[in-house]
């Protein structure tokens, strides 16, 4: 999610002024800041019957920042039937902001900050709120406005900050807690995906796949019997290594962030790394990877899979929204979930899961007047029946007697033949404090075409996916020179990719990867690990564990 970082300097003020906007009145009008909530009745004054968000149905407009440019999202209670439901229930409207993260540190840095604000879970900036006073806790909210905010409790003990408060509700979190409660189960977007109809035409199977030579052979194979469709040559494999394509494959061939006393390590210096180099260096010099992966973007990745133009790629987000455009335009042409593969030092797979941590953070201002509403207003977010009205669509599923959705096919049509329509009218894509394992354990027996594939690709036997919160929050403070190594290692690598792997034979693969490594050193590659391995070691003594990768525990 690149972020551009323009700000206009009248969309800032225009921001701040909109942050003083309270419950009960015209949300343009101007209010005294302060962190004394509106209502009087707190939640041990709630029937035990009546949900806490029912407690106070006035009007009331919160200011909702969101620290992701690209969401357009326009909360309208009287076109949309999950904001009219919403606002119905709780007399809550959503005043949407969005922005890059320099107009969150802008935010930040002037203190008119929005009264609800949702930045990248393992953000440096979500503990810069937290450290600096500047968001309120929750722990405190819940008690005494909204008892029935469902949580997982490993979440709030993974969030509690030091001071022994929790200010952060994250969408998409997953622990053991909720998994079992919900019948969920942790997810990896680190898969590879074919087309099913060509590894038919190529006389190939699945299980051929499973290993790096039986995939090259498939790749070789594509290129070999040069296979068109629609009048275009297919391209053996395509991915996007602006986007972590070359730490997947690394990940899959057995490369971890922990070394095997336990410490914090860069993938870069592991052997598999190494290892996925040679790989792509071979790909390349073969024919079946093209100088196009190094310059697309995810959109246009996406394209070539939608026109049918590419028989392999590796991540699931580059595949799982173009796939459908795909089958759509032929009922043949479809792209599958193909596993991962084993490589020269792993016999068994291995991936990190998907941001387990969660994948957003959502704080609540201190000078938010409105704080008891807007914790009520996660109450109701988070409630099953609104979870699944977000994801299905608003009258778009019943449960059935085993607890699973079933859609109503009309609105399914919809979403299906028109997804701009079905977001305008049913869903409210506001699931920014779900908890998606609530999803998973309702998911429909019947998932349409994708329903074997989207079981195999959640249930794989053959692969462990493991507990990625120890890895995850290890980002280096804004502004520490730490901080700046990051950021000039990452672009830096970004950049040495092209050399490393269009070299024009494998020695000089090796060599210019060698040459990368030594060029990292210099910029601080060993004083940033070590200090991302003290924060390594302290999430793994959160979490009560002497080794977080699976291949290391004795």
């Amino acid at each position: 999610m690149k972020r551009n970082k323009l700000i206009a300097s009248a969309l800032a003020a225009l921001m701040c002024a909109s942050a003083l906007a309270g419950c009960g009145g015209n949300p343009s009008e101007t209010k005294e800041s302060t962190a004394a909530p509106t209502g009087e009745t707190t939640a041990a004054q709630v029937s035990a019957d009546q949900p806490s968000w029912k407690t106070d149905t006035s009007d009331c407009t919160v200011t909702w920042f969101f620290a992701y440019d690209w969401y357009g999202k326009k909360f309208n209670e009287k076109d949309n039937l999950f904001d009219k439901k919403l606002y119905e229930e709780t007399g809550v409207k959503i005043e949407i902001q969005t922005g890059d993260t320099d107009k969150l540190n802008m935010l930040i840095q002037t203190g008119k900050l929005p009264d609800i604000i949702t930045l990248d879970a393992n953000s440096t900036q979500r503990k810069l709120l937290e450290k600096n006073g500047m968001v309120q806790p929750l722990n405190k909210l819940r008690d005494e406005y909204a008892k029935d905010l469902v949580v997982p409790q490993s979440m709030i003990d993974w969030y509690t900050a030091e001071d022994g408060n929790w200010y952060s509700i994250a969408s998409f979190y997953y622990g053991e807690d909720n998994i079992k409660t919900n019948n969920g189960f942790y997810e990896t977007h680190n898969q590879n995906y074919v087309r099913d109809d060509i590894l038919k035409q190529i006389g190939m199977t699945y299980d051929d796949l499973r290993t790096k030579e039986g995939f090259l052979n498939a790749l070789r194979a594509v290129k070999e019997q040069n296979i068109q469709y629609n009048g275009q040559t297919v391209v053996p494999y395509m991915v996007l290594f602006a986007d972590k394509a070359a730490v997947q494959v690394a990940q899959q061939l057995g490369a971890s962030q922990e070394d095997a006393n336990g410490d914090f390590q860069s993938f870069y210096t592991t052997p598999q790394y190494r290892e996925a180099m040679l790989l792509f260096n071979q790909m390349y010099q073969e024919g079946l990877l093209t100088d196009a992966s190094f310059t697309v973007d995810k959109s246009q990745l996406e394209q070539e899979v939608a026109a049918g133009h590419v028989f392999a790629s590796t991540a699931k987000t580059n595949v799982s929204n173009a796939r459908n455009s795909l089958y759509a335009a032929d009922n043949n042409a479809k792209m599958l979930y193909a596993g991962q593969f084993t490589g020269d030092t792993n016999d068994k797979i291995m991936v990190p899961a998907n941001n387990n941590m969660g994948w957003t953070a959502t704080l609540i201002n201190k000078d938010a007047k409105n704080a008891d509403r807007i914790i009520r207003l996660f109450a109701y977010l988070n409630q099953k029946e609104t979870v699944l009205d977000n994801e299905w669509g608003v009258g778009g599923w019943t449960l059935d007697s085993d607890g699973h959705v079933v859609r109503d096919p009309a609105i399914m049509a919809v979403s299906e033949s028109n997804p701009g329509e079905f977001a305008a009218k049913y869903s409210g894509d506001l699931a920014w404090t779900t908890d998606y394992t609530i999803i998973q354990g309702t998911a429909p027996k019947d998932g349409g075409v994708w329903t074997d594939d989207v079981y195999l690709m959640t249930h794989d036997d053959r692969i462990t996916i493991y507990d990625d919160k120890s890895f995850s929050d290890v980002a280096p403070e804004a502004g520490s020179n730490e901080a700046a190594i990051q950021a000039r290692i990452d672009e830096y690598m970004k950049q040495a990719l092209g050399k490393i792997i269009t070299a024009a034979t494998p020695e000089q693969c090796e060599q210019e990867l060698d040459n990368a490594l030594a060029e990292l050193e210099k910029m601080g590659l060993s004083q940033l690990t070590q200090y991302q391995n003290t924060l390594f070691q302290q999430n793994k003594q959160k979490l009560g564990l002497d080794f977080a990768f699976p291949g290391n525990k004795k």
